[in-house]
C-alpha cells in the first residue's frame, strides 16, 4: 500500500510541474524551487456572491466589524519576520491579567481565531472579555512570508523549517516581543493543533520561557501520534521521507500555500457546497461529524485554510506518525550524530515544562487521539486539567469552528483565564 500510495503522490507532482513549467520552469532548473501566483480576484469573487469574509484578510475582516487591531513585525534570531495582529481589549472596563498569545493549526493562520465572527471567534471573545490578545503567525505562511535575506521565492533556504523552529525560534521571538511591549510579566498562550507543538518544543528545548508562561491552552494537543485514527496520515507517513525527496528534487518546498491552486480550487468550491465538498474534507481528515460546523463558516474557513507550509514540516509529522516518538527531525544517522550527538533524534522532554498547561480534547479527534493526549498528560508535571469536551461527536476543527465552541469550549477557557489570571 505505502507503495502505491507514493506512486500516485509522484504521479500528481509530476503533472503539476509539468503545468506549472511554463511558468517558473528556468527557477526550478537553476534555484530549484517552483513558485507560481494565481491571481486573487477580488471582484470576481464579489460577482460570483462569495461570502465577504472569505476572502478578507486579518485586519479587514477586524476593522469589519469594530475591533481595534494593530499589525507588529516580529524578527527571530534566524532572521525571518513574523506578523502578529493584537486585538485591543473592547470591554468597558480595565485590560484584565497578563496579554494572551494565540497560535493556529497546520494549514491555518491566524484567521482562524476571527473567521467565524464576533459571536463566536475567540479572538473576540477574550477582548469582550478584556484581555489583550495577540495572534501570532508561524514562519512561512501567507502573513509571514518573509526574511531579512531570503527571498521565499527564489532560496530553497527558506523553507529548511519545521515545527522544531516554530517552537525555537518563532514562539520565544514573539513572548519576549508581547513582554517587551505590553511591559507584562508574563503572557497567557492558547494553542490548537500544532499551535500546540509548538509550544511543546520551545518548554522542551527552551526550558528557561516557562517563567515567561502564566498558562498555557492547548485545544486537540499533537505531540505524541502513535493513535492516530485519519487514514491518510497512516498510509503516508511510512513514506514521508521518500515524498518530501521528490517534493524538494521538483521543486515543491512550499506547500498547501494561499496562491496556489489547490487552495483557489478549494475556496471556490466551498462556497457552492460547503457541506457536501468540504464538510466531507473535514470528516476524512478529521474525522468531523456533519452539521458541528455550520455551512456558512465551512465555505469561511477554506477561504482562508491553507495558508502555507514547508515539505519539510510536513515531513516532520510524517516522521512523528512512523515512529511513535515525539522526537526531533530525523535527517539520517550520520547528520543526526552530528547534529544531536545520537544516532537516533532525541524526544523532546515535555517534563520540562513547569508553567501551568490545560489540554483541551475532542472524543472523535481523527489527528489528536484519546490515547496519545493521555501520553502526554502523564508527563507534563504542572497539568492542571485534562479537559475532555463533553460531546462525543466533537473533532478537531470543531474546537475552534464548531457551533457549540463558544459555550463547551471557549467558556471553559475564559472560565480558567479569569481564575488564574485575578
Amino acid at each position: 500500500m505505502e507503495g502505491v500510495i507514493f506512486k500516485l503522490i509522484k504521479l500528481l507532482l509530476l503533472v503539476l510541474y509539468l503545468h506549472n513549467g511554463n511558468i517558473s520552469i528556468h527557477a526550478a532548473r537553476h534555484q530549484n524551487l517552483i513558485y507560481y501566483s494565481l491571481p486573487e480576484k477580488r471582484p470576481l469573487k464579489k460577482a460570483l456572491g462569495f461570502i465577504e469574509d472569505t476572502y478578507l484578510n486579518f485586519t479587514e475582516l477586524t476593522n469589519k466589524y469594530g475591533y481595534p487591531t494593530e499589525q507588529h513585525d516580529v524578527i527571530t534570531d534566524d532572521g525571518y519576520i513574523l506578523a502578529v495582529f493584537r486585538i485591543l481589549p473592547k470591554c468597558d472596563g480595565q485590560k484584565r491579567g497578563f496579554p494572551i498569545i494565540l497560535m493556529h493549526g497546520i494549514y491555518d493562520s491566524s484567521d482562524e481565531w476571527i473567521l467565524t465572527g464576533p459571536e463566536t471567534g475567540l479572538g473576540y471573545i477574550l477582548a469582550n472579555n478584556c484581555y489583550d490578545v495577540w495572534a501570532a503567525n508561524h514562519r512561512g505562511n501567507v502573513y509571514s512570508r518573509r526574511h531579512v535575506t531570503l527571498n521565499p521565492n527564489k532560496d530553497a533556504d527558506f523553507w529548511d523549517y519545521t515545527f522544531d523552529e516554530h517552537g525555537y525560534y518563532d514562539v520565544p521571538a514573539i513572548v519576549d516581543y508581547v513582554l517587551r511591549i505590553t511591559q507584562q510579566p508574563k503572557v497567557n498562550y492558547i494553542g490548537h493543533s500544532q499551535g500546540t507543538t509548538d509550544f511543546f518544543v520551545m518548554g522542551s528545548l527552551r526550558p528557561e520561557y516557562n517563567n515567561k508562561i502564566q498558562m498555557s491552552f492547548h485545544l486537540s494537543p499533537v505531540a505524541w501520534m502513535k493513535n492516530i485514527a485519519s487514514p491518510l496520515p497512516r498510509l503516508v507517513a511510512p513514506a514521508s521521507k521518500s515524498i518530501r525527496r521528490l517534493l524538494d528534487d521538483l521543486g515543491f518546498r512550499e506547500l498547501f500555500a494561499k496562491h496556489q491552486f489547490i487552495h483557489s480550487l478549494l475556496e471556490f468550491l466551498c462556497q457552492f457546497a460547503p457541506d457536501d465538498i468540504c464538510g466531507e474534507a473535514y470528516t476524512a481528515a478529521t474525522g468531523y461529524k456533519r452539521g458541528n460546523i455550520s455551512s456558512r463558516n465551512l465555505a469561511v474557513s477554506f477561504g482562508h485554510l491553507f495558508a502555507g507550509i514547508s515539505s519539510k514540516d510536513l515531513d516532520h509529522f510524517g516522521q512523528l506518525v512512523a515512529t511513535g516518538r515525539f522526537q526531533r527531525y530525523d535527517y539520517g544517522m550520520k547528520e543526526n550524530i552530528k547534529r544531536y550527538g545520537s544516532p537516533i533524534p532525541p524526544e523532546y522532554d515535555v517534563s520540562k515544562i513547569t508553567s501551568a498547561v490545560v489540554l483541551i480534547s475532542a472524543q472523535n479527534d481523527g489527528v489528536s487521539s484519546l490515547k496519545d493526549v493521555e501520553i502526554l498528560a502523564s508527563k507534563l508535571p504542572n497539568l492542571i486539567e485534562n479537559y475532555l469536551v463533553p460531546d462525543p461527536s466533537w473533532s478537531h476543527n470543531d474546537q475552534v469552528f464548531g457551533k457549540k465552541a463558544p459555550k463547551i469550549v471557549f467558556a471553559k477557557i475564559v472560565e480558567l483565564l479569569n481564575k488564574y489570571n485575578s
